[in-house]
């Protein structure tokens, strides 16, 4: 079972590291920009669409 703090999209924070922001790249027509969301590191990844093994 794959966690967050196995993707390479997740980012831990400095003061905690069981907890950290999910960081996307999002693209539409006009526009290029990052999207950020918290997250806990033991999260269940399994259903991530966007996860990715480091």
């Amino acid at each position: 079972m794959p966690t967050c703090k196995e993707c390479k999209r997740f980012f831990p924070l400095e003061e905690d590291p069981g907890k950290g922001d999910c960081v996307q790249r999002v693209i539409d027509p006009r526009q290029a920009y990052y999207q950020a969301k918290p997250v806990s590191a033991d999260k269940d990844a399994v259903k991530c669409p966007s996860f990715e093994k480091k």
